[in-house]
């Protein structure tokens, strides 16, 4: 699967819906990054790890499911490099402590799906707007260690994909 990068976007799930290709969008920074119910996503430069998979629907999977199977990669890639366990909260966050440290959000548009992955990779608790400080985190605040956000996400792409089959065809 190709991986697209540009150092700023306006979204990730953005550039993917507009173009009609399978890939991997990642970027730098997003300007008006959105979350679940269109709620602002803060993500600035280097501070985490934002991306949309667009692929076509893998036969037999329920789309309902989607959101869920990229939590457990997610899940998975935290628990394995960073022995962090990571909580999902239904239907697309990932806790650690009680506080979220990724957010998901999955569009199905005919055949064709779009998820969202934003991980709080290098934030210290003061770079969060005022209004999360006390309800995120990073994995920086959980283990001290910093991480270049291109460095980390084939490897959280290989965890999702156990997860969701990524088929970079079409439908």
């Amino acid at each position: 699967m190709n991986i697209f990068y540009l150092h700023r976007c306006i979204s990730t799930q953005r550039w993917a819906r507009e173009t009609n290709q399978s890939g991997i969008f990642a970027c730098g920074a997003q300007t008006r990054g959105v979350g679940k119910e269109g709620r602002p996503w803060f993500s600035e430069k280097g501070l985490g790890l934002y991306f949309s998979i667009s692929t076509w629907l893998p036969p037999g999977i329920d789309p309902l499911s989607l959101p869920i199977r990229v939590a457990r990669g997610v899940q998975d890639w935290l628990a394995s490099h960073f022995s962090l366990r990571a909580e999902i909260k239904e239907p697309n966050d990932l806790l650690v402590k009680g506080k979220k440290i990724c957010g998901i959000l999955v569009e199905k548009r005919r055949n064709r799906i779009i998820a969202g992955v934003g991980i709080n990779l290098n934030h210290r608790r003061e770079e969060f707007p005022h209004y999360l400080q006390e309800r995120a985190t990073s994995v920086w605040m959980e283990t001290g260690q910093r991480l270049h956000p291109l460095s980390v996400l084939p490897g959280v792409v290989e965890k999702i994909s156990a997860h969701f089959p990524l088929t970079g065809g079409q439908g």
